[in-house]
């Protein structure tokens, strides 16, 4: 392994299809790659423990113990090693990696030039069904704990981190495809169109040392890197949304001819980060509080609570992060030094209850009526807005993409502004939302592609 290596990082949910895809690129590129998987590590580990059947959640509880016992990104530091000292692997073209989890593992891949994360996704209904099928779980309930555990567990540091390693991925691949058992040929012209589209982009450029000139970003990676750099704009502390409306300048030839040739243009009619009104002070500018204001008003209502509202019990003033046994108030969320939530954060010491998750409105848990208190305009919202004050006239056919799904409150502004298609990267499913855009008749889809991140390395 050197700095040409090309080494392609999968993340992805249970049962999202990382397995499928990551472990088939060998046998459609020729062979070229070596393929291993994270857990092995993990299993190796356990195997030497006397555990030579580990269930999902022991992986899960040793691969923790591995991080937080050792120095950050063990288990790819110890990938690496084994990879290095076996000289069949280092005759590689390419090295695969399945199974990223936590960004520490991610941080320490990025020192290579020519690594790529590829994000596997698939919807939650799909993966139920496949790892049910494959009866590693008895029943829904089980998948949907070990699912949601694996997704983001409140230990941020040496947890599992899949929906961080989604965030911070290169290229999304949507994988919703159920093929029979049998259909080796469909599975296989699945991930070849996977490989020629991404993997041979990757290694033209490792091979040419620039991008090249024959491949262009589709117009779904153009509109979403562009939404991404509008995002950068935002001075919200929570999360950084940019979105843009299109409107699309089609060519009346209905035989478009020879390859190459240009079909249709997008047109950027409007856009929009959120922010709060012009004129008005940024959260962290503000002389009152200078954080969050969603936040300043639950630490106000916390003051107001002193006791247990669900068995009456004295709460405690102050609680210890479990690492490094610093001090914190009980309203404080998160360990500065760590920077991870505090699981007993605010908790119950006689039932147990999480009174900050589950009785404060605002929480993760009961957002309640602080969300309607947030200062700052949905991207997605100042978008319509400006594409209003612009008063530009469309074919009726606008398209509005979004860095993050739009929530209710958006949808319903999306549908009276007469936006037909939607697209979006970051997951923040609201069911009422996707009710309003479904009956709407909004086209909404998941973006799949080159991310904002990996763009201009690649094109």
């Amino acid at each position: 392994m050197d700095a040409s290596t090309i080494i392609l990082g999968f993340t992805g949910s249970i049962a999202s299809g990382c397995t499928f895809i990551s472990s088939t690129i060998p046998l459609v590129a020729d062979s070229k790659y070596e393929y291993f998987k994270l857990s092995e590590i993990i299993r190796e580990v356990l195997k030497s423990e006397g555990n030579n059947n580990p269930t999902v959640e022991d992986l899960q509880n040793k691969g923790n113990q591995l991080r937080r016992e050792n120095v950050t990104g063990y288990l790819v530091k110890a990938l690496i090693e084994k990879i290095k000292k076996n000289p069949k692997f280092n005759d590689a073209d390419g090295i695969i990696i399945d199974g990223i989890k936590n960004e520490s593992e991610l941080n320490t891949l990025r020192q290579f030039p020519y690594f790529f994360l590829f994000s596997v996704h698939s919807d939650f209904k799909t993966r139920c069904e496949r790892y049910l099928a494959d009866g590693k779980f008895p029943d829904k309930n089980s998948f949907n704990v070990a699912d949601e555990r694996d997704r983001l567990e409140k230990d941020d540091v040496f947890g599992q981190q899949v929906k961080k390693c989604n965030y911070l991925s290169d290229i999304i691949i949507l994988n919703n495809s159920k093929f029979a058992s049998v259909d080796t040929q469909g599975k296989k012209t699945f991930v070849t169109n996977i490989y020629n589209k991404y993997v041979k982009t990757i290694e033209d450029l490792r091979d040419k040392g620039r991008p090249s000139a024959v491949v262009s970003p589709t117009i779904d990676e153009l509109c979403m890197t562009t939404a991404y750099s509008l995002s950068r704009m935002s001075s919200c502390l929570k999360r950084k949304v940019g979105a843009i409306v299109i409107d699309s300048i089609s060519s009346k030839n209905k035989n478009p001819g020879e390859k190459g040739q240009i079909n249709s243009l997008p047109v950027i009619i409007s856009s929009g980060y959120n922010e709060v009104p012009i004129g008005s002070y940024k959260c962290v500018f503000h002389p009152e509080f200078e954080m969050c204001y969603r936040d300043f008003l639950q630490e106000a209502h916390a003051q107001k609570i002193n006791n247990c509202p669900k068995c009456g019990t004295e709460l405690k003033i102050n609680i210890k992060c479990p690492y490094c046994e610093k001090i914190y108030n009980k309203f404080k969320k998160y360990c500065s030094t760590h920077q991870m939530e505090i699981e007993d954060n605010f908790k119950c010491s006689k039932c147990g209850s999480r009174v900050f998750k589950e009785y404060l409105p605002g929480g993760k848990e009961t957002p309640g009526k602080l969300l309607d208190m947030c200062r700052a305009l949905h991207a997605e919202e100042n978008a319509i807005l400006n594409l209003l004050k612009s008063g530009n006239q469309s074919n009726g056919n606008l398209t509005l993409y979004v860095t993050t799904q739009p929530c209710n409150l958006c949808a319903n502004k999306i549908v009276s502004a007469g936006i037909k298609n939607v697209v979006f990267d970051e997951p923040y499913p609201i069911k009422e939302a996707t009710e309003i855009l479904k009956s709407g008749q909004v086209n909404v889809k998941r973006f799949e592609g080159v991310k904002s991140s990996a763009y201009f390395r690649l094109y």
